[in-house]
């Protein structure tokens, strides 16, 4: 059973629903991505910012307490003074009040504004003196500090330490609380470089850390995260650290993470993470700075359900509009169809159809469509004589290539020259001659093939030539060359011997010898098949080019299938053949060879061959 129409007051509500949802839809992906992007975008700089600052304030507070370790080194008093003492003496008078001038002039290059917490020194003679927030001096083995050996490895160079409680740096400090510590070691050297003893310049880790505290306080979405060249935890130094660490390692397991890019990473439970990188340079600490992607993702639920609940109230407004202008619209809608149903299909071909008596209305639309249908009527009757026109003119250029084909002055040149031969006695030459002939009149004769392989076309216009040189008794050579990939390739049927007869008739106006080459390949770069004709003629004058280089642009912009003229089969008519075969990709070129002579380029598209 046929199914029923649906009715224009059901569907005009339902197509502009459709519309509207389509368009609101749109609009809020639209919205949510440029919105997301420009969201991401704050985000990576400012994940970069803090990342850029905090490795900038870490590189000011090492290169701090690196100059107060300098200068402790090279003071005319400190280390002159603790080579001085002898340890077997220490709790003498004479070395109480050494060690008592050596505190004055640590006390001193610490300063009044507390540089640093605690500068601590040691000689390779066993002594060890230090002062700052614990003062002290004792006899100890250089050899059994922690850091000897990775500060002898460096051979100088300072090393950082990671945080430690403070009786990992001096145990016997009585203090009832224990505060982690950061210190930065290096050698010190006597006159003949040989090392001599340990400057070490210790830190509190509140104070180290304070710009950092504060920057992650001001970030609470973000996680900062230090950790030293051999990977172990710089900051933070609580336990919430532990667990940042394992995370960060769990991220650096999974990808090669770049320093100074933003880039993103999934935890160990596939959770997304925007993350950035930095290398404080002087020590090799390594800053990660990284943020859940659920926090972007939150900030956008407010806009996302705001413009969500405008849809809505769109969409239901839309409805209501449209089910109130689809009654209004329908009545004069029925009119016009009544007035349709009267007409009939031959009245388009009439002229009577502008005298069909149509419905008036006060809507704009209506008219508007009135206006349409009958335009619709008269482009229908000027598209059908259009069609007609076309095939009358297709039929016309068939007939066009079947009489261009024949030519009779050949015809008549090659009786002549037979009858010359005869005369000589030629009878071979009579014989290759007429076979030629006869193979040439044969292939031009048969009008059922519009289009042939390039390898036929090349064999036919051969013995075109074959003919024409006896003509010219030896003065002519021909030189063909063709790729075997392309011979099966179809164009049109004596498009190559139009521009072999030009070349004969116009190109050669010089004293002989005359040559013509052809050489047909592929470019396969371009995927294009193309024949070039070259000869050694006079060439093209510059008004020459202008001229055939505007008639072949105005064929290519016109397709006027009346430029193919009876008589002759010339560029013109060649190359609108291969326009209405290969379309857009057919090539046909004409300029001079850098050699001299003219050359002229046809081609196509290889994927654009169309089968005859």
């Amino acid at each position: 059973m046929k199914r029923k129409a649906p009715s224009l007051q059901k569907s005009l509500p339902r197509y502009y629903f459709l519309v509207i949802f389509v368009t609101f839809t749109a609009m809020l992906t639209a919205f949510y991505i440029y919105y997301t992007k420009n969201l991401r975008a704050s985000e990576y700089l400012n994940l970069q910012n803090v990342c850029d600052s905090a490795c900038s304030n870490m590189e000011q507070e090492i290169e701090k307490m690196s100059t107060v370790s300098l200068n402790t080194i090279y003071s005319k008093d400190i280390l002159p003074g603790i080579r001085g003492i002898h340890v077997d003496q220490l709790g003498t008078q004479q070395t109480y009040t050494q060690v008592q001038a050596i505190y004055n002039s640590i006390s001193a290059m610490i300063g009044p504004q507390q540089t640093v917490a605690q500068i601590n020194l040691y000689h390779k003679n066993g002594f060890s003196v230090g002062t700052g927030f614990y003062t002290y001096n004792k006899k100890i083995n250089l050899e059994e500090k922690s850091w000897y050996s990775d500060v002898l490895a460096e051979n100088g160079y300072k090393i950082m330490s990671t945080p430690q409680p403070i009786s990992h740096f001096i145990p016997t400090a009585a203090i009832p609380y224990e505060p982690y510590y950061i210190s930065l070691t290096r050698l010190y050297f006597d006159d003949v470089h040989q090392m001599e003893g340990a400057v070490e310049v210790l830190q509190k880790c509140d104070t180290f850390f304070s710009f950092i505290d504060r920057l992650t306080a001001a970030n609470p979405s973000l996680s900062l995260l230090i950790m030293d060249r051999n990977g172990e935890l710089i900051y933070p130094v609580d336990e919430r650290g532990e667990e940042m660490a394992h995370l960060t390692a769990v991220l650096a397991e999974k990808q090669d993470i770049p320093a100074g890019r933003t880039v993103h990473v999934r935890d160990e439970n596939g959770s997304k993470n925007a993350l950035h990188r930095q290398t404080v340079k002087t020590v090799g600490w390594q800053i990660y700075v990284f943020e859940p992607d659920s926090v972007i993702t939150r900030s956008l639920a407010a806009p996302t359900f705001l413009f969500l609940a405008v849809l809505v109230a769109g969409l239901l407004l839309t409805m209501a509009v449209c089910f109130s202008i689809s009654r209004r619209i329908l009545q004069p809608v029925g009119e016009l169809t009544e007035t349709f149903e009267t007409l009939v299909l031959d009245d388009v071909f009439s002229h009577t159809i502008d005298t069909v008596s149509l419905p008036q209305s006060h809507y704009e639309e209506i008219q508007t469509l009135i206006t349409s249908f009958r335009d619709m009527y008269n482009k229908m009757n000027a598209s059908t004589m259009e069609m007609l026109k076309s095939q009358e003119n297709e039929i016309r250029a068939k007939e066009i290539a079947t009489q261009s084909m024949m030519k009779p002055h050949f015809l008549y040149n090659n009786l002549a020259n037979i009858s010359v031969m005869a005369e000589e006695n030629m009878n071979q030459e009579i014989i290759t001659l007429t076979e030629n002939l006869c193979d040439y009149l044969r292939y031009t004769s048969t009008g059922s093939e519009i289009r042939v392989p390039v390898s036929d076309e090349f064999l036919y216009t051969q013995k075109y030539l074959a003919c024409m040189n006896v003509r010219y008794r030896g003065r002519l050579t021909c030189d063909f060359t063709l790729d075997e990939r392309m011979g099966e390739i179809q164009i049109p049927k004596l498009s190559l011997q139009p521009i072999i007869e030009n070349s004969l008739k116009y190109a050669f106006m010089k004293k002989p010898p005359w040559h013509i080459t052809v050489r047909g390949y592929l470019d396969a770069a371009a995927g294009k098949w193309l024949i070039r004709i070259t000869d050694n003629g006079v060439g093209f004058t510059g008004e020459e080019l202008r001229k055939l280089t505007h008639t072949l642009e105005s064929i290519r912009d016109s397709k006027d299938i009346t430029r193919l003229k009876i008589g002759g089969m010339g560029l013109q008519n060649v190359y609108l053949r291969l326009l209405l075969q290969y379309g857009p990709s057919a090539i046909l070129t004409v300029e001079n060879d850098p050699e001299g002579g003219a050359c002229i380029t046809m081609g196509g598209s290889i994927a654009n061959v169309r089968n005859s």
